[in-house]
């Protein structure tokens, strides 16, 4: 008994069956979690090691290179990136996508302990962090107000900010443009010389006189003590009277030689909301956590514990939030699978002409799906463009089973078998095997994805899982469902309307026309197979034309602008130009808000600065994204004196959105730059590159002391109490901690440094003053000058070597792009050093080259099935010739749509091997049992089972082009990513449905006469 017998004799089976997969549909889209994409997040591991006051030179030998060399040796690293900038060094470590991040997290950990005693004694703790430092926040928050920017940055750091890192898969929490409270000792170097004092005095009076010691208990027989020995001020007036020295019996307190000020950190970054100032709060997530349910998490604490808690005056606002364009494309998405539906029952109604029939098959598409959200929920997956994609497509393709036997049991009841019960088994059993062979091919062609690694892996996984999980289902309620439904509901009348009429005259019709069309493909077969050839090549020679990339741009509603001034610029002059950006800004038609900041993150320079901007929703604007940003990036090129970058944001993880970024690497930085700035020239001077920016900071200006050791030494000075003067007066140190009493359970830096303005060119600090061994005071210029130089801002590695990294916007598609940077870089690069891509870019090499493999596999592994299914070596070649047709049909689609291949494309090129063997099959499965049923020649069985299987061609066919069409022709958020998959399919189909029509039947009787006649010789010689 098979299993529609089964279900048609048990039908409470074949109901409970659905019935489970629509329950456990239920429960997983009651859990299931939305994203954009699959999660395509590389595990990220940080390490910060801090070296206050050390330049960058001396960070990289002493601190990145050691950290680097310890973390290479951890198992599963993809590449190593790390940047020395003065004071800090970070190593990003970036691991395969399935690596776990705990375990490497713990690994990195481990490899850092066994060299912390390597490292500098100044050196601060090393911070190794599960998320990529400088990574692009998910949402940003803007606290404003009618308050100070110390007020503001106090309560965001201290109530706001610990509201929302707790939230589970937050990582970390950028502050942008928010300075820390200090208290400032702004000392006047006159004033500290007039009274014959120096930098050490005033340094150890303050360690001296301000400080806490633990005092332990005093204990009596029976009482005990706590001993406080707490001689800070705790109060900024009273710091004032600190006593710094004392003079024939004077006391020099600290108001003598300096200024107290309750105010702000250096100011070395900035952040505005909409041209106004503001405390910017950036949400950075875990890799691999969901951004849509963090935004949501960070929403409700918005609404329900921060906004009720708000002083008066003060607002928090939502200035970026990613998770918009998400919901958006989901929402449109759904649409785009309601529609799909409605088309394919309106297929389904018209071949069937028989509301209850269409009513049948069409229940066999919630089941299905329903079975897809339960595979979803429980593999991990989310709702994304990705998986609901699947899903659209899987509305044409579960059809196709059912379809295939409702129109078998319906013919056989026409054609004379009363009984609906007999009806329903002949006609099911007919196509159970055809059944189970599409639902294999079409399985199989997903099993290379198990060997792909990276994004595209991420991206196929995810996709083949659900398509495969419900073509499997579609396959189980078309054997199990339908044929019982059919038994007891399907309705087969005697006489029919005038609608049922007019379209069974047209279909036969359709029919006859097809009989003409095949007896001439049976007589001219070479013929036939010649002129398709010609198509096939002359089509095929498009394909170049394509263009590639990993992704399509899509209209996100947001994009990012990356400034950068030349160095050694101020922060006041990057903030000029900051300011024109924001003009530009301001006045584009189309943009809503836009968060500006400088010096964000913990490597931020003065000199770089970036704005998120936000658009109109998208139904309030005529301009798409992409117009906006070229518009706004025609206005930035006008302003002088700034770098100025508009970009998409980046759909792999990282803080620019260029779709074009790589570096040159090596061992020596001097020959990196020279190659790099060649390689930039050569560039610059192509129209297809249409922005560069070069990110090399080797040119900041500095002031180099020279020391006259011999000098200072006879006088009883050290090298050390030079370079102290300079250190602590110019750059400035955090000499002690301060808190208030009572306070508010914080402490703050006791900043120490010259008076703002007491220090401004070499001349200045050449008159700060130094005590010899004999009391004598020894101004600076006697001992020491400063020589003016050029030095490394930010020095960059990747992969152990030293490297300056590109970004750009090429005008033409990003593979071509690749292949003339490639070309330029081969001229110029010497052995030793190499050209990387990173990003997209690497991506799409790593995607062209996975893509080729599955292609090859699944086609070895359809060719395994059908050999299976029809027990011959010769007939699976059948139904691959017309493989070629769809994919011809596929790249003409794109061509005249303007579409590129990219990793979208590529699934529909994919899928179209799996879902043209479905029409193949058919025809050859029911050719073959003529043949051997009813001792019909090659020819007799293709003139009779061809017209036959002619109305659930096209229907299966026409269902699936109807349904992916919304996707095709959408205009919705995410329309750029569904129209490639969609025109790769729909036009694949029509080509392949139009063309093996008439390609396998002339297949089929060139090879299986020709093998007919190679038997009756074998017969004849053994005879």
């Amino acid at each position: 008994m098979t299993l529609p017998e089964l279900s048609i004799r048990r039908h409470v089976l074949a109901v409970m069956i659905s019935a489970v997969l629509v329950l456990f549909g239920y429960i997983g889209y009651q859990e299931v979690g939305t994203d954009r994409i699959p999660n395509i997040d590389f595990p990220v591991v940080n390490v910060v090691v801090a070296q206050p006051g050390a330049d960058p030179g001396i960070i990289d030998a002493s601190i990145t290179s050691e950290v680097e060399r310890a973390v290479n040796t951890v198992p599963g690293i993809d590449y190593i990136q790390s940047s020395s900038s003065p004071g800090t060094s970070i190593v990003t470590v970036t691991f395969d996508l399935d690596v776990d991040i705990d375990v490497a997290f713990n690994e990195v950990q481990a490899k850092i302990n066994e060299i912390r005693d390597q490292l500098p004694d100044d050196a601060e703790d090393p911070i190794v962090q599960k998320v990529e430092t400088d990574a692009q926040a998910i949402m940003w928050l803007s606290v404003q107000g009618d308050r100070t920017l110390q007020q503001l940055g106090t309560y965001a750091r201290n109530v706001v900010r610990p509201q929302i890192e707790n939230i589970n898969g937050v990582g970390e929490i950028q502050i942008g443009g928010g300075l820390e409270r200090n208290i400032r000792i702004e000392v006047e170097p006159d004033r500290l010389a007039a009274y014959g004092l120096t930098v050490t005095d005033l340094v150890n009076a303050i360690e001296m006189e301000h400080f806490q010691l633990p005092g332990g208990f005093l204990v009596a027989e029976r009482t005990e003590r706590l001993l406080k020995l707490d001689m800070e001020y705790n109060q900024p007036e009273a710091l004032e009277e600190l006593i710094v020295a004392s003079q024939d019996g004077a006391l020099i307190r600290l108001s003598d030689v300096a200024e107290i000020v309750d105010g702000l950190e250096d100011p070395r970054a900035l952040a505005r909301f909409n041209g106004e100032p503001t405390v910017g709060l950036g949400v950075v997530k875990v890799s691999g956590t969901n951004t849509v349910a963090i935004i949501d998490e960070v929403k409700e604490r918005l609404e329900t514990e921060i906004r009720p808690q708000l002083p008066p005056g003060m607002e928090v606002n939502i200035s970026s939030d990613q998770s918009v364009f998400i919901l958006e494309m989901i929402d449109t998405l759904y649409q785009t699978i309601g529609l799909g539906i409605l088309f394919a029952a309106f297929v389904l109604w018209l071949f069937l002409k028989n509301l209850r029939s269409t009513l049948i098959v069409t229940l066999s598409i919630p089941v299905a799906l329903a079975a897809v959200i339960a595979t979803i929920f429980a593999f991990g997956y989310t709702l994304n463009s990705l998986t609901m994609l699947a899903m659209l497509l899987l509305i044409g393709v579960v059809v196709d089973d059912a379809i295939v036997v409702l129109e078998n049991i319906f013919r056989h009841r026409e054609e004379g078998i009363e009984d609906p019960v007999e009806g329903a088994i002949v006609g099911s059993n007919e196509v159970f095997f055809a059944i189970i062979a599409t639902t294999l091919s079409l399985i199989s062609i997903f099993l290379p994805v198990l060997f792909m690694e990276g994004i595209i892996g991420r991206f196929f996984e995810s996709f083949a899982v659900v398509v495969a999980m419900g073509v499997l289902a579609s396959s189980i309620v078309a054997l199990t469902l339908t044929p019982m439904l059919c038994s007891r509901f399907l309705s087969v009348p005697k006489e029919h309307g005038k609608v049922y009429n007019v379209l069974e005259r047209a279909f036969r019709g359709m029919e006859s026309g097809y009989r003409w069309l095949l007896a001439k493909v049976l007589r001219f077969r070479w013929i036939t197979l010649g002129i398709v050839v010609v198509v096939t090549v002359a089509a095929g020679s498009l394909l170049g034309q394509l263009g590639g990339e990993f992704a399509p741009e899509e209209d996100e509603g947001q994009f990012l602008v990356s400034i950068q001034t030349p160095l050694g610029s101020s922060i006041d002059y990057t903030d000029e130009k900051l300011q024109a950006v924001e003009e530009v800004l301001g006045n584009q038609e189309g943009i809503y808000s836009y968060f500006t900041a400088i010096g964000l993150g913990d490597q931020g320079q003065v000199n770089d600065g970036i704005s998120f901007v936000r658009l109109d929703p998208r139904d309030e604007r005529e301009l798409s994204q992409q117009e906006i940003t070229a518009q706004v990036q025609g206005e930035l090129a006008k302003i002088s004196g700034v770098q100025a970058f508009a970009s998409s944001v980046p759909l792999i993880g990282g803080q620019r959105g260029e779709p074009l970024q790589f570096n040159i690497s090596g061992p020596e930085l001097d020959e990196v730059a020279d190659l790099a700035r060649e390689l930039e020239g050569r560039l610059r001077s192509m129209d297809e590159i249409d922005t560069l920016d070069l990110e090399l900071d080797l040119d900041q200006p500095e002031l180099v002391l020279n020391v006259d050791r011999e000098r200072a030494r006879t006088l009883g000075i050290t090298t050390f109490d030079v370079t102290r003067a300079a250190n602590v007066l110019a750059g400035g140190i955090d000499v002690a901690r301060y808190n208030d009493d009572p306070g508010d359970g914080e402490r703050y830096d006791v900043r120490l440094k010259a008076r703002e303005g007491a220090l401004q060119t070499p001349e200045d600090l050449s008159k700060l003053y130094l005590r010899s061994d004999n009391g004598d005071m020894i101004r600076l210029d006697t001992l020491a000058d400063f020589e003016p130089a050029q030095g490394p801002s930010v020095i960059g590695r990747y992969e152990l070597q030293y490297a300056a990294q590109f970004y750009s916007n090429p005008s033409v598609p990003l593979a071509e792009a690749v292949d003339l940077v490639e070309s330029e870089a081969e001229e110029i690069m010497p052995l030793g050093y190499s050209l990387n891509l990173v990003g997209e870019a690497e991506e799409f090499e790593r995607t062209a080259a996975a893509i080729l493999f599955v292609f090859v596999v699944a086609i070895l592994l359809v060719y395994m099935v059908l050999g299976s299914q029809f027990n011959s070596f010769l007939q699976p070649f059948i139904i691959l010739a017309a493989l070629p047709l769809a994919m011809i049909g596929g790249i003409v689609g794109l061509w005249l749509f303007g579409h590129t291949l990219n990793i979208y494309s590529m699934i529909g090129l994919v899928l179209l091997v799996g879902l043209v063997t479905k029409n193949g099959i058919l025809l050859v499965d029911l050719t073959n049992q003529y043949r051997v049923k009813q001792g019909m020649t090659v020819d007799e069985a293709l003139a009779a089972a061809c017209p036959i299987r002619l109305r659930p061609i096209l229907m299966t066919s026409l269902t699936l082009i109807l349904a992916m069409l919304p996707a095709a022709i959408g205009a919705g958020a995410g329309a750029e990513t569904q129209g490639p998959l969609a025109v790769a399919i729909i036009s694949g189909m029509i080509s392949s449905m139009l063309l093996t029509l008439a390609v396998i039947p002339a297949a089929y009787s060139l090879l299986e006469n020709a093998a007919e006649r190679v038997q009756e010789r074998r017969a004849q010689r053994h005879a």
